[in-house]
């Protein structure tokens, strides 16, 4: 049996012929007609239209997200703050009072209350004036307007 031949039991494989071959191509070419006509430059526009407005949607509900976030830690910093607040403003009216006042001075320092017969009362018999006189010389005041005035002029110069 040469080798080049086919045994007799086995199909006979048909090879494209021309006219299959340019069926195909003429195919690809409607193909390639269709795929330009679906990708029209309007088209192709408005896909990147739409495109670029996805990321900007994106983006801006990234950037809502972080000041939400951001919002959030500030809030709870203001509320530790004010609670600071509170606390602060509670001790410092506590430290003002009265007894606390008196209990310190009393425990820490070692004070004692004065006795009413230590008091001792100063009488004034002549109370103390100062007066104040009100001769002004016009003399006195056309200088000073002089001075004032030659003031001025050397700070023009």
């Amino acid at each position: 049996m040469d080798k080049y031949r086919r045994p007799a039991n086995q199909q006979r494989v048909q090879t494209p012929t021309v006219r299959q071959t340019a069926k195909t191509a003429t195919r690809r070419r409607t193909s390639r007609s269709k795929l330009l006509r679906i990708l029209s430059f309007p088209r192709v526009m408005a896909a990147l239209a739409l495109a670029c407005f996805c990321i900007i949607m994106l983006y801006s509900n990234m950037q809502l997200t972080r000041l939400t976030k951001e919002i959030g830690e500030q809030k709870t910093a203001l509320e530790q703050v004010q609670s600071e607040y509170v606390s602060l403003k509670a001790r410092q009216e506590q430290t003002l009072s009265i007894s606390y006042v008196e209990n310190y001075a009393q425990d820490q320092l070692g004070m004692v209350k004065m006795d009413p017969s230590q008091i001792e009362y100063i009488e004034i018999t002549k109370p103390e004036v100062t007066e104040v006189s009100d001769t002004t010389k016009l003399g006195d005041a056309a200088a000073n307007l002089m001075r004032g005035f030659t003031a001025v002029l050397e700070y023009l110069r």
